[in-house]
C-alpha cells in the first residue's frame, strides 16, 4: 500500500466519529489508524506505543477479528486476573465486556473494539509482568520504574505461534517469593469461592476438636485439608505451631489471645495484603534481575539481598518504633564506615541523654560519650553547666565513641536520603531474637552486618578481616571505605511477605499504613 493511499484513509478516518469505523478491516486499515498519532489519542488507548508495536510485528493484520477461539482464549486469560492478584474490571473495556456478553458481536465499531481488544491484551501483560500499581516510596531516590518486559514481543510471540495461552509462562516470573503467594492468593479464591464459605470469629483459646471456628479458620488458611477433620492433640499443636509461624508469632504451640487476634482478621483482608505484596514483588522483579540489590521490609523487620534475582544473604534487622518510624524509599550504598561515630540526633540528645546527665554526668563516660561544640571541639563536658541547658537551649552534638558500646557496632552502611537513617550494626544482639522488632529511632541495625558488608565491599573484603580480627577497640579513628559497586537499597511496606526460602509470612502492621490503603480501597 503506497504512502498516498494511506495518507487519503487517515484523512478518512480523522473526519468519521469512532461510530463510522467500517466493519471491514485489514491491514490498510489497522495500519492507518495505529499510524496516526492524533486518531490514536482520540480513542484513549492506555498502551499506545505497543499497540504500535504490536501491530507492527503482525504486519497490520488483525488479530481478533475473524478469531473466535483467539478472543475466547484473551477472555479466559482475563479471567484470570482475581488469582493473579489482579483486578479484572481494569482489563475489561467496553470491547471486551460487549464480546464476553455476546460473543461474535462486534457491533459497529469494529476496528475500534479490535484495538481495544489489543489494548486490554497488553495491559493485562504487562500488569502481570510487572505489577499493577508502583512502589510506594516516601523518598524515590533511583526515581525507579519497573518496566524491563518486552511486553510486545511476548504478546507477539504468543499470538504468532497461535498459543496464546501459553502467554504465562513468557511474562510470570518463577521466583520462590512470586510462586508462594500467588498460590495463596488462587487459595483464598478458591475458599472464599466456595458455597458454604463465611468470615468465622475465634471467641475461645481453647485448643480443642470442639473449637469448631478455629477449624474452620485452618482450613481457610491452607493449613488444614478440611474444616470438619478431628485431630489428635499432638497433630493440633503441630498446626498451631505453623499458624503462628504464618502470623510471625513465637512458634510455642498454644493458642494463645495474640494469635486468636492474627486468626480472626478477615480472609478478604488477608487477601488484599496478598495482592499487594505481589504487585510488589512484581514492580521490584527488574531490579532484582539486574544488579545486587538490598530490599529492606519494614513490617517483617528483615532484609534480603539478591544478587542477579538469587537470595545471597537474609538477616533480621531492626527497625523504628511507632513513634519513630523508619521511613520508605530507594537510595545507592555509596560507603561502608569502619568503627562510626554515632552522631545522636538532636532529639535523642536533648529529650533522653540531658536528663540523664542532669541526673548524673558520670553518664557520658559511662556511654562512652563526648561533648561536641559549635567549632567541632571536643569539650571538657565537666566545665559545662548542665542545669542551665534545655532542649530549647542546647548549643552542643552528643556524640558517642567507637568501642564495644558504640550504638552503631562495627559497621555503617550510607546512602543519602532526607530522613537521615541509615544501615548499621549493632552491640546489642539479644533484641534479634525477638519476633516483632520494632525498637529504634528510625534507623536498621542489620543482624548480619559483616557479612552484609562483605557483599558490599567484595573486592576490599581484606579491611574486614582486619577489622574482625581486632574485634571491637576503644576510641578508633573512622574509616570510610567506598563501595566497589554502588549498590541499590530499598525500603519498603509490605505486611505480607515471604522469608529468604519463599515461605508466606503476615506480619503486623506496626505503622497502621496497610490499614490505611486497604480502607480506600
Amino acid at each position: 500500500m503506497n504512502k498516498k493511499a494511506i495518507f487519503i484513509l487517515s484523512l478518512l478516518f480523522i473526519t468519521a466519529s469512532p461510530l463510522q469505523l467500517t466493519a471491514q478491516i485489514g491491514p490498510a486499515e489497522i495500519g492507518s489508524l495505529v499510524l496516526n498519532e492524533s486518531a490514536l489519542k482520540k480513542l484513549s488507548f492506555r498502551h499506545a506505543s505497543e499497540l504500535k508495536e504490536v501491530y507492527a510485528r503482525m504486519k497490520y493484520q488483525p488479530i481478533w477479528y475473524g478469531n473466535d477461539l483467539r478472543v475466547r482464549e484473551l477472555i479466559q486469560l482475563i479471567g484470570q486476573a482475581e488469582n493473579l492478584g489482579l483486578n479484572r474490571a481494569d482489563y475489561e473495556n467496553n470491547a471486551v465486556k460487549a464480546i464476553r456478553a455476546m460473543p461474535g458481536d462486534w457491533g459497529k465499531d469494529t476496528l475500534a473494539t479490535e484495538l481495544y481488544l489489543t489494548d486490554a491484551a497488553i495491559h493485562f501483560t504487562k500488569d502481570v509482568a510487572e505489577g499493577n500499581t508502583p512502589l510506594n516510596l516516601g523518598y524515590n531516590g533511583l526515581n525507579y520504574r519497573s518496566g524491563c518486559s518486552d511486553i510486545a514481543g511476548s504478546l507477539s510471540t504468543a499470538i504468532l505461534s497461535e498459543q496464546l495461552m501459553n502467554l504465562m509462562p513468557l511474562i510470570e516470573q518463577r521466583t520462590p517469593e512470586y510462586i508462594s503467594i500467588k498460590w495463596m492468593i488462587g487459595w483464598f479464591h478458591s475458599v472464599m469461592a466456595g458455597n458454604d464459605f463465611r468470615e468465622v470469629l475465634i471467641r475461645s483459646t481453647k485448643a480443642t476438636n470442639a473449637n469448631k471456628e478455629l477449624f474452620i479458620k485452618l482450613y481457610q488458611l491452607g493449613l488444614l485439608d478440611s474444616a470438619t477433620q478431628n485431630l489428635s492433640g499432638k497433630e493440633l499443636k503441630t498446626k498451631i505451631r505453623l499458624a503462628q509461624e504464618l502470623f510471625n508469632l513465637p512458634a510455642d504451640s498454644i493458642l494463645r489471645s495474640s494469635l486468636v487476634s492474627a486468626l480472626n482478621i478477615p480472609l478478604r483482608y488477608r487477601l488484599e495484603e496478598l495482592k499487594m505484596a505481589l504487585n510488589t514483588i512484581r514492580a521490584l522483579y527488574c531490579i532484582k534481575q539486574s544488579s545486587t540489590v538490598v530490599i529492606v521490609n519494614i513490617p517483617s523487620a528483615t532484609l534480603l539481598v539478591y544478587d542477579q534475582g538469587k537470595n545471597i544473604l537474609d538477616s533480621r534487622i531492626i527497625v523504628g518504633k511507632r513513634s519513630t518510624p523508619t521511613p520508605t524509599l530507594s537510595s545507592k550504598i555509596t560507603d561502608v564506615v569502619l568503627y562510626p561515630y554515632w552522631m545522636v540526633p538532636y532529639s535523642i540528645a536533648t529529650k533522653e541523654i540531658l536528663p540523664a546527665v542532669k541526673r548524673n554526668i558520670g553518664y557520658l563516660d559511662a556511654g562512652n560519650y563526648q561533648v561536641i561544640d559549635h567549632s567541632g571541639k571536643v569539650v571538657n563536658p565537666y566545665r559545662i553547666n548542665w542545669q542551665s541547658l534545655s532542649p530549647s537551649n542546647f548549643p552542643y552534638v552528643i556524640r558517642q565513641a567507637t568501642g564495644c558500646d558504640n550504638s552503631l557496632g562495627l559497621v555503617k552502611f550510607n546512602f543519602y536520603n532526607p530522613y537521615s537513617v541509615y544501615l548499621h550494626d549493632t552491640p546489642s544482639k539479644n533484641l534479634f531474637s525477638y519476633n516483632k522488632r520494632y525498637f529504634s529511632h528510625g534507623c536498621m541495625r542489620v543482624q548480619k552486618a559483616m557479612e552484609l558488608a562483605h557483599i558490599i565491599l567484595k573486592d576490599k573484603s581484606i579491611v574486614l578481616d582486619t577489622l574482625e580480627d581486632k574485634g571491637c577497640l576503644r576510641n578508633q579513628s573512622p574509616v570510610t571505605v567506598n563501595a566497589d559497586q554502588q549498590i541499590p537499597v530499598f525500603v519498603i511496606y509490605s505486611t505480607a511477605w515471604t522469608d529468604g526460602n519463599g515461605r508466606v509470612i503476615f506480619n503486623e502492621d506496626v505503622y497502621g499504613k496497610q490499614k490505611t490503603i486497604l480502607r480506600k480501597k
